[in-house]
């Protein structure tokens, strides 16, 4: 059910076109990597079993996933597609649907240890929701809470990071607590933003989110974290999201354990 433990194959600062070409894979193999992402020197020996810990979990392929491998990113006269809040194919249901599988092992596994699986939250864009749903579809998983956090959602490239209004998920999604989320949760500028491009020469349809305001909100959502009293939660979220937070590049439906006091003690990485 694990494989070993995937760190990044790209470097911080380098290519973004490389990066999403190392990461829109259509690999099926399925694992859940519980083998903890320590610092320098943290042996097994050492950890606490009480100690908190994060899972993150990367959406399954979706349909923009299947377009960039076509046509990649940073390609030359590259031109975004306009697939606002992409879905998952359905090579992406089916990777959330065997992860589910490991996924109701794993719980029981856990409970046999003496632990468990406390909280469940998803970004809001829709791949990420719907990954969610399947994975946590079993009669064992069903009873953990489920939150939206915004925080989470990807870093704005393309219209696919582009989201849903609150109000609409809300009825899409009733088992999800959204708490008083703003019905746009996505970045949006007033600023001409087609004068301050930051991303690679393409032909775009919404603004790129800067650095600057991905990294602060990473920083806001480490901060939620520390405040939360769950020993183990689960974030399903996006390749940018979870490289920035761990300097691991996940593929798709590919799930990382790592603890806590780890993640609050990194520098977020770089995805420029």
């Amino acid at each position: 059910m694990s494989l070993p433990n995937q760190q990044s194959g790209v470097s911080a600062g380098s290519d973004i076109a490389a990066k999403f070409d190392a990461i829109n894979s259509n690999r099926r193999d399925i694992s859940i990597n519980i083998g903890l992402v320590d610092k320098a020197g943290d042996s097994p020996s050492s950890r606490m079993p009480w100690e908190k810990k994060v899972l993150f979990i990367r959406h399954g392929v979706t349909e923009m996933n299947e377009y960039l491998r076509s046509v990649p990113y940073g390609s030359k006269d590259f031109v975004d597609p306009g697939m606002r809040d992409t879905r998952l194919t359905v090579t992406g249901q089916e990777q959330a649907a065997e992860l589910g599988k490991a996924m109701i092992e794993q719980v029981e596994t856990w409970k046999e240890n003496g632990e468990g699986l406390d909280l469940i939250v998803s970004s809001p864009l829709s791949r990420a929701l719907d990954t969610a749903q399947l994975i946590f579809s079993g009669e064992n998983l069903k009873c953990i809470p489920r939150r939206v956090n915004p925080l989470v959602r990807e870093r704005m490239w393309l219209s696919s990071d582009v989201g849903t209004p609150t109000s609409q998920l809300r009825s899409a999604y009733p088992s999800w607590e959204f708490g008083d989320m703003e019905d746009v949760w996505w970045y949006t500028t007033e600023d001409d933003w087609q004068t301050k491009e930051w991303r690679s020469p393409g032909r775009y349809v919404c603004a790129g989110e800067p650095e600057s305001v991905f990294r602060k909100r990473l920083t806001e959502f480490k901060n939620w974290l520390k405040t939360r009293e769950e020993q183990r939660i689960v974030v399903v979220a996006h390749w940018g999201v979870i490289y920035a937070l761990t300097g691991l590049s996940l593929r798709n439906c590919q799930a990382q354990e790592i603890k806590l006091s780890t993640l609050l003690e990194q520098d977020i990485f770089s995805t420029d």
